[in-house]
């Protein structure tokens, strides 16, 4: 878990969390958002963090300890390929001349499109690409990978414990699942108390990851936590909706930001930003 503690007390929060849930009393559930603006609003707040770079600098390492040999990898939730063509550059940067499979799997078509052209824009003749606009469960994947990823798409399947044992029998023997997602922190405070159930079940976490490695007999290799920051101090109203993934009313944003606000700490520049870490867990086909 992340050790960077809020500027605020415990208390202050727990009171902003308790004004939100004041003015939702009694209201129906706030609108989702929306495919065609999802893949532009996380853009836009990816630039205010440096998660991604964190991320990519971990996975780049565990794909880097893998050695030279061919190999083969399923990114599930892809989105516009921002995370996933840096990893392949990397693979196919090192001037081995092995074989480079990349699968990518993303629910959205705009999405499937830019993660296309970011991977052809590579230009590497020893990557191979496909993508596909489907869910996990529904994706046409009939062959077997090194690596299965899951960046920020856990959150979304139905259920977490069927999706790790779905996603293992995808892999060759020793091959590894990475999965990377957000715990229950200060900023996803805000995604319980206001977003909308998904399909029936609320968003999970890594909490909910790990009880499902547990319950499944699933040997987890290691748990590692990114501690990343968001600048949301001036993030635009589209932005702190992509954060709590739903379309806030225009009464919600300034005791959104009030929160926000709260729960900041000084980053090495001594600006204030907003924890959100992320813990990547791996395991390992046996």
């Amino acid at each position: 878990m992340s050790n960077i503690a809020p500027t605020s007390s415990t208390d202050t929060v727990a009171g902003f969390l308790d004004a939100l849930r004041a003015l939702r009393r009694g209201t129906g559930p706030l609108a989702g958002l929306e495919p065609d603006s999802y893949a532009r609003d996380h853009a836009a707040f990816e630039r205010l963090s440096d998660q991604r770079s964190l991320i990519a600098e971990d996975l780049a390492g565990r794909l880097a300890r893998m050695g030279d040999r061919p190999i083969s990898v399923l990114s599930v939730g892809c989105g516009d390929g921002s995370l996933d063509g840096r990893l392949a550059a990397g693979l196919v940067q090192r001037k081995s001349g092995r074989p480079v499979r990349y699968v990518g799997i993303d629910p959205w078509p705009g999405s499937v499109e830019l993660f296309t052209a970011t991977m052809a824009a590579l230009g590497a003749d020893e990557l191979s690409v496909e993508a596909h606009v489907a869910s996990f469960d529904d994706a046409p994947v009939d062959e077997t990978f090194d690596v299965v990823l899951f960046v920020h798409s856990m959150y979304y399947v139905a259920d977490v414990g069927a999706t790790l044992r779905a996603a293992l029998n995808l892999l060759r023997p020793g091959g590894e699942l990475w999965v990377a997602i957000a715990p229950s922190a200060a900023l996803n405070a805000l995604v319980g108390v206001l977003a909308p159930p998904l399909e029936g079940h609320r968003q999970w976490f890594s909490a909910d990851v790990e009880k499902a490695f547990v319950d499944g007999g699933i040997a987890v290799d290691d748990v590692v936590t990114l501690d990343a920051l968001v600048d949301l101090a001036s993030a635009s109203d589209e932005v702190l909706d992509f954060a709590v993934q739903a379309r806030l009313t225009p009464e919600l944003y300034g005791p959104v930001r009030a929160y926000l606000g709260a729960v900041s700490v000084p980053g090495s520049d001594g600006k204030l930003r907003v924890p959100h870490p992320v813990d990547v867990f791996a395991a390992t086909r046996r």
